[in-house]
């Protein structure tokens, strides 16, 4: 009888350790990620861009007239400071409001939009002003993927599908946000720990962080794609250094389909889909990431580029003569086949071309920073870069003149 005890003892013994071993045999994580918090933030955590100012005064001299410093701001409409680029002293039907009615203005670049409240709620109407055409179109938002969840434009409120990124710090549950734009703490996370005590260690430096997490800061606003919260149309509770994966799920090609984000060869039908044909690119595969090129605290040069992309200095930076990678050859002539002084000599018009829509087609460049042939477009309304500059002419003569230069080409 003991005997069968110990016997009984042992078997268990056992079988406890083979449950528990697996368990004792993982790493612990010291300092697991947060679950995502979905409909609140701490906003009590933000410091404010201008209590960044005091020790990062040159960075913040070079934002505060950046791209980022213009995605939605209080509506002047005239004097000096005016930021209204739309004439609402005309008589059109796309024109969505009265100037009274307008609270935000949403773009600076290739369109504005505008934010009125609507039974206390903030939302955006439904017209926005071409900048480039100079005039008034409809705003339907047919081809968003939430448009079925907002038909209705008096749903469509500015805290559910653009304050996030348009705004920092934004809380969707209170309906407030810590400041209007893409400001310091957009991209370094909440700052108030480090202004209270600046160290390293409890700020979001994004240059520290690897090349996945950092790409996924600029990624968090320039991917199209959908969150698990589905009521949203930007990645709720995503802070700087976690992994927007966990929040966001970017949007990708299908093979042959021409879709809302991209064209049947998964370049940009859009904007907003930069991250979306930027991963996968050459570029990416090789390991730059989207700092190479843009600068997020703003810059000279159109995009907030590091160099000129339209002299070449940006892409010359790593290719051309004497560069390990990229065509060989001993002027940009004999690569381009165009004069020196063409667009056709730009790196940035073969291999970035404007395929992607804003306001109006070809306005948003391509980051698969592949060159679309024009053999892409024959009998197919998919733009290519040849055709994009000669408009005059069809795909079928720029076929040919691509053949004739480059036999080899694929």
């Amino acid at each position: 009888m003991k005997m069968k005890w110990l016997v009984c003892f042992a078997t268990l013994l056992l079988f406890t350790v083979a449950l528990i071993s697996p368990r004792l045999s993982q790493p612990v994580q010291a300092n697991p990620d947060p679950a995502p918090i979905v409909h609140q933030v701490d906003q009590s955590k933000y410091a404010g861009s201008k209590v960044c100012a005091k020790c990062h005064t040159t960075y913040y001299d070079t934002w505060k007239d950046s791209a980022h410093n213009k995605m939605i701001r209080p509506a002047i409409f005239r004097g000096r400071n005016k930021n209204v680029q739309a004439d609402f002293s005309v008589a059109d039907p796309n024109r969505p409001c009265e100037m009274k009615d307008v609270k935000w203005v949403i773009g600076h670049r290739w369109k504005q939009r505008f934010i009125g409240v609507v039974n206390g709620e903030e939302v955006v109407f439904p017209g926005q002003w071409s900048i480039k055409e100079k005039k008034w179109q409809s705003y339907t938002a047919k081809s968003d993927w939430w448009y079925p969840k907002h038909p209705d434009w008096k749903t469509r409120s500015n805290f559910n599908l653009c304050a996030g990124c348009h705004s920092t710090g934004v809380d969707p549950k209170a309906k407030t946000w810590t400041e209007q734009n893409i400001t310091c703490e957009s991209c370094h996370g909440p700052g108030k720990a480090h202004s209270d005590k600046p160290a390293i260690q409890n700020i979001v430096n994004p240059s520290r962080l690897s090349t996945e997490r950092s790409m996924d800061v600029c990624l968090s606003c320039h991917q199209a794609g959908k969150p698990d919260a589905e009521e949203f149309a930007w990645p709720v509770g995503f802070q700087p250094g976690q992994k927007l994966a966990d929040y966001w799920h970017g949007f990708e090609p299908e093979a042959g389909k021409q879709t809302a984000e991209f064209w049947t060869n998964g370049t940009a039908h859009k904007n907003r889909v930069q991250g979306n044909t930027f991963s996968h690119s050459k570029m990416h595969g090789a390991g730059i990431q989207c700092s190479n090129c843009h600068d997020s605290h703003g810059s000279k040069f159109t995009s907030m580029t590091l160099k000129a992309p339209s002299t070449n200095a940006l892409c010359n930076t790593c290719h051309g003569p004497g560069k390990s990678v990229g065509p060989d050859y001993k002027s940009i002539t004999d690569h381009t086949h165009h004069a020196v002084s063409s667009t056709g000599s730009q790196c940035i018009s073969c291999h970035m071309p404007k395929t992607g829509e804003n306001s109006v087609g070809a306005e948003a460049r391509d980051h698969t920073f592949n060159f679309i042939s024009p053999k892409i477009s024959i009998g197919k309304k998919t733009p290519n870069s040849c055709n994009l500059c000669h408009s005059d002419k069809t795909p079928e003569w720029a076929l040919e003149q691509v053949q004739k230069w480059y036999p080899k080409l694929r």
